[in-house]
């Protein structure tokens, strides 16, 4: 878009001035950033940084400040919102009624629970004395009150990081615009996703909210590269909105959402080289008064899950499945009842290829911001769905999640979030599973060897019986592996000492490995459990390099450290050799 471009050459093009002119220059960088945000929204990057821009020269200037912080929270990196918006508490508290709800809401972004909590009372305090205000500054009692909820839920959640990396899908797939909705074939080979870029779009207009109209792309995968995107063109693809919602295991039937009655859903079958005409699904799924704007398969050819929000759920958007008669036609619906669905909205529904493992993004539930991804599982026994667990950090943030799919053999998933790594906006990522979630590690420790042993099955006694002396040794201590401030990078004095566990590892098939990666108490929350995560990633990384199974390996990242050493004894990654409690497989 030319308008587009010709703001980022005047942007990058403007210099930085000095102090003595920062009150002229603030206001010029404010006048031209409310253009900018006023004529264009894809241009929001931008206008922030204008804003930035403002706010850094005259820190005095209230609504710059503002801006800025409000823009952070709408953009990626919304934990520095709290820079600016702290600078409106000091100087001018009163601004807005919601100031306090706001601040609370950059630290819950920025993992600062305890300080996020701190601001949501105080705004809480605020609307409970002022219950007769009904300014569009005013946050309701119950969204507050989620908040606080969420919080509590994250100290819980976060202190037990998942075994995932996540890792952005780069420029084949994602754009600067809003890329989402990625559906996979059983054999992950075929990718497929809705995005809303100006390139190979099929329309040149943009809609109301001044963005392109969703197209559908598809890439396909040779090797571990997936192609570069192209428009899965027509019939799928015409001059409005159209969106995949889920591809069929074999790859040959994509749903689509289209934006008919109040929402339904489509299909088009893959035949002969080419897609048939999408088809209206049935009435018995879409409905003329309810949006259903999700569906997933399941193993059986005669059930579907589904999403809507119609009457019958338990409020908000819900997760229903449709079952055929013995005719084979689609008749009747049902919600998939109150441990699954909530009062708030349960969406993107995908049943993985295991027949009963249900994988679905929820605003409710034990989530600890927006729309977090849980997994629940089906017991056909007993007829009932596990209580969902939420899948943990480092795939849940407080921001949204959703649009979630799982590979076969459970090691990778696909799904949509803003947060750093992407290109803008929304992006598509790819998580990696590190360890297997049923290895239950058994510690040696010397004095205790001859119990242990004894609590072991016989099988893995005569495993044991074969450690040699040096062995048991580098199996008896915790390996410490040190960092420089702010980095990740293994330093070449450890690699010996990794070496040796890569070879004790490889000769014997009962020991794994544990990866616990730690940060000093320096730097944000955020922040320090990000950098955690990568020291715990770039060890399991060494080792699989040399040759260690990344299925007999466990890493995480716990953010700050809490005990009594210096910031240098901190930084670091604790390596443990560990045996299954399982017994193991005969050599």
């Amino acid at each position: 878009m030319r308008f587009y471009a010709i703001l980022l050459f005047c942007f990058f093009s403007i210099p930085l001035f000095s102090q003595e002119d920062s009150v002229k220059q603030a206001e010029l960088y404010l006048q031209q950033a409310n253009q900018i945000y006023s004529q264009q929204k894809e241009a929001i990057e931008i206008a922030k940084e204008l804003y930035v821009q403002a706010a850094s020269l005259d820190p005095t200037n209230v609504e710059a400040n503002w801006m800025a912080g409000s823009l952070y929270l709408e953009t990626i990196n919304k934990d520095r919102a709290v820079e600016y918006l702290l600078r409106i508490e000091a100087l001018k508290p009163s601004y807005r009624f919601d100031l306090s709800y706001y601040i609370g809401r950059a630290y819950h972004y920025g993992l600062d629970f305890d300080k996020a909590l701190e601001y949501y009372e105080k705004y809480k305090r605020k609307l409970l004395g002022n219950r007769n205000y009904r300014g569009k500054d005013r946050v309701p009692l119950e969204q507050v009150n989620r908040r606080i909820l969420e919080c509590t839920n994250a100290k819980d959640i976060i202190g037990k990081p998942a075994q995932y990396s996540v890792i952005p899908l780069g420029e084949n797939i994602n754009s600067v615009w809003p890329d989402y909705a990625p559906v996979i074939n059983k054999d992950e080979t075929v990718m497929i996703f809705t995005s809303r870029r100006q390139e190979d779009n099929t329309t040149v207009n943009v809609d109301k909210d001044n963005f392109y109209f969703e197209d559908v792309f598809i890439s396909r995968k040779s090797g571990d590269t997936w192609s570069p995107a192209k428009n899965i063109g027509p019939p799928i693809n015409t001059e409005y909105h159209d969106a995949n919602i889920a591809l069929s295991a074999d790859g040959k039937r994509l749903y689509l959402y289209k934006d008919e009655q109040m929402g339904d859903i489509y299909y088009s079958d893959y035949e002969n080289g080419q897609w048939s005409e999408p088809k209206f699904l049935t009435d018995k799924i879409n409905s003329s008064i309810y949006s259903e704007n999700a569906v997933s398969e399941t193993s059986s050819p005669d059930v579907i899950l589904y999403t809507s929000n119609r009457p019958g759920g338990e409020g908000g958007i819900d997760i229903y499945y449709c079952t055929k008669d013995e005719k084979g036609n689609w008749y009747k619906s049902k919600s998939l009842g109150p441990v699954i669905n909530t009062k708030y909205d349960e969406d993107s529904p995908f049943l993985a290829h295991d027949g009963k493992t249900l994988y679905f993004s929820s605003s409710g539930h034990k989530g600890y911001g927006g729309y977090d991804i849980f997994r629940s599982v089906y017991d056909s026994a007993s007829g009932e769905w596990s209580v969902p667990e939420n899948l943990g950090y480092p795939i849940n943030t407080p921001d949204d999640e959703i649009f979630f799919q799982m590979t076969a053999d459970g090691r990778r998933g696909y799904f949509a979030s803003v947060r750093e790594g992407g290109i803008g906006f929304t992006d598509i990522f790819m998580i990696k599973y590190h360890g297997d979630k049923d290895h239950t590690p058994v510690v040696f420790l010397t004095k205790e060897q001859e119990e242990l042993f004894k609590s072991l099955e016989a099988e893995q006694l005569a495993q044991s019986n074969k450690f040699e002396a040096h062995e048991l040794k580098l199996m008896n201590q915790t390996h410490k592996i040190f960092f420089n401030t702010d980095q990740s990078a293994i330093k070449d004095e450890h690699q010996a000492e990794l070496d040796s566990i890569i070879r004790l590892v490889n000769k014997h098939d009962v020991l794994n490995i544990d990866i616990a990666g730690f940060a000093s108490s320096d730097g944000n929350p955020r922040y320090n459990l990000e950098l955690s995560h990568k020291r715990a990633l770039i060890v399991l990384d060494y080792l699989v390099s040399k040759g260690v199974s990344e299925e007999r390996i466990v890493a995480r990242g716990y953010g700050a450290i809490d005990e009594d050493t210096t910031p240098e004894q901190q930084r670091r990654a604790d390596v443990r050799v560990v045996m299954s409690g399982a017994p193991p497989k005969s050599p």
